[in-house]
């Protein structure tokens, strides 16, 4: 029997009215927010309320067909939904759209942070947003990540600079003066190259602009909070390093 053939058997000939997918897409994301944050719930109560409130004419098993619908729904648009009710194949375009639709008027713009994404920036706001919220669920996750193709914009580099200021380091971070972490495919002590004023804001490629760095500083001058006092003790430390003002456009 095929996906198409249950539904229709289990969801019934009558159409679904808007009132009765608002009932059950509102009752579904109460439990994807529950489970989301963690907190318990019990599908087979909120079926029965469901058949006691607003889906007086509905069974239990079309409720439960329906919820895999919504789960369906959110698979598509790449936002969570609830594991216990895998998303159901095949699901007929009209009801699809109107799940939709009706899922974006019933704001789910909570679900926002847990959309994938192939931008770093955004990716790392969310990430940064979600471990506010100090998840405790395991997330599901994709097992077959969505490849896109972005054009990117990248600086021309010396490698005549880069070479010199790696070896200036003599194997030790610039920053912290550890030992390099590893050494490199190259045979060479792993280090990398940090512009102090970025190439972005304008700034040279020089020698006197540049400094060889553990990856932990380096990310430190990029993401930390205190990563102005970072950059200014650099200036401090390291004497060939010139101060520079980013160019005015």
């Amino acid at each position: 029997m095929s996906e198409s053939t249950q539904e229709s058997l289990v969801l019934g000939s009558r159409d679904w009215t808007d009132e009765e997918f608002n009932g059950a897409i509102q009752a579904y994301l109460n439990m994807l927010r529950a489970e989301l944050n963690g907190e318990p719930y019990n599908k087979a109560e909120i079926n029965r309320q469901l058949r006691a409130g607003p889906l007086p004419t509905r069974s239990k098993g079309s409720i439960e067909f329906r919820m895999r619908n919504i789960s369906a729904a959110l698979y598509e648009l790449r936002m969570p939904w609830i594991a216990g009710y895998l998303p159901a194949n095949n699901i007929g375009s009209t009801a699809k759209e109107k799940i939709v639709d009706l899922l974006r008027a019933n704001d789910i713009a909570f679900l926002e942070l847990y959309v994938p994404t192939a931008d770093r920036q955004e990716l790392d706001n969310k990430a940064s947003a979600l471990r506010k919220q100090a998840p405790e669920v395991r997330p599901i996750g994709s097992f077959q990540p969505i490849m896109v193709s972005k054009i990117t914009t990248s600086y021309v580099r010396d490698p005549a600079v880069k070479a010199w200021v790696l070896q200036a380091a003599g194997g030790k971070c610039e920053g912290c003066d550890t030992a390099a972490p590893f050494i490199a495919s190259d045979g060479f002590p792993y280090l990398e190259v940090h512009h102090v004023m970025p190439l972005s804001s304008h700034g040279s490629d020089t020698t006197t602009n540049a400094v060889a760095l553990c990856p932990n500083c380096h990310r430190r001058c990029h993401s930390s909070i205190d990563r102005d006092e970072f950059k200014l003790s650099l200036y401090q430390k390291i004497s060939r390093l010139i101060v520079e003002a980013p160019a005015m456009d």
